[in-house]
């Protein structure tokens, strides 16, 4: 955790599209290294105004299935909501630090996938998350989220280098390029 405090929030101010596009194009950059393709159904956890699809469809084209799951499609409480179905890839941006218990919708939302699941949310090393949003309830580290087992890599998503989280978790035997990725153990002793 770096020395610096967290960057106080003043007020909640709702940013247009552009300003919010990074989280949607950080997202959508995961679920395309993941394999999204037109034939695949995305569900969107707590869709809002439906932004991530917006981003999918005119900036990169895909044409799949779009699933939104918030309460304008009908009653949800994501507190103790249960995915209806399986999709192949489910997205949850901006929702987790809502919730006083956000691992167990991501737990849901992991067995519920079928490819993988992306989700984003403020970083506290950072930001103040509780101060960001008179809703938000619990603020989220990487480390948490990583040890669900999540890929985590940090993003400029409100304004603050590395204030924004973003956290990928593709379903096992998918061969994806990041998975690759493997860190050296450091033995004492060793010589290179």
């Amino acid at each position: 955790m770096p020395n610096n405090p967290a960057a106080p929030v003043h007020r909640y101010v709702r940013r247009p599209y552009i300003e919010r596009s990074a989280r949607y194009e950080v997202a959508a950059d995961r679920l395309r290294t993941g394999g999204l393709s037109d034939r695949h159904a995305l569900a969107d956890i707590g869709a809002g105004h439906t932004e991530l699809d917006v981003c999918l469809r005119t900036v990169h084209g895909w044409r799949g299935r779009y699933v939104p799951v918030d309460r304008w499609t009908g009653p949800v409480d994501l507190e103790t909501w249960i995915p209806p179905m399986r999709w192949d890839w489910v997205a949850c941006l901006e929702v987790l630090e809502h919730l006083q218990d956000p691992m167990r919708l991501l737990s849901e939302l992991m067995s519920s996938a079928l490819s993988g699941v992306v989700v984003t949310t403020p970083n506290p090393e950072v930001v103040d998350v509780l101060a960001m949003d008179p809703t938000h309830v619990t603020a989220l580290t990487r480390q948490q989220l990583a040890a669900e087992g999540l890929y985590t890599s940090l993003h400029n998503l409100y304004g603050t280098a590395d204030d924004g989280i973003c956290g990928v978790w593709y379903r096992e035997g998918l061969h994806v390029a990041e998975r690759q990725t493997a860190i050296e153990p450091y033995i004492t002793g060793a010589v290179l």
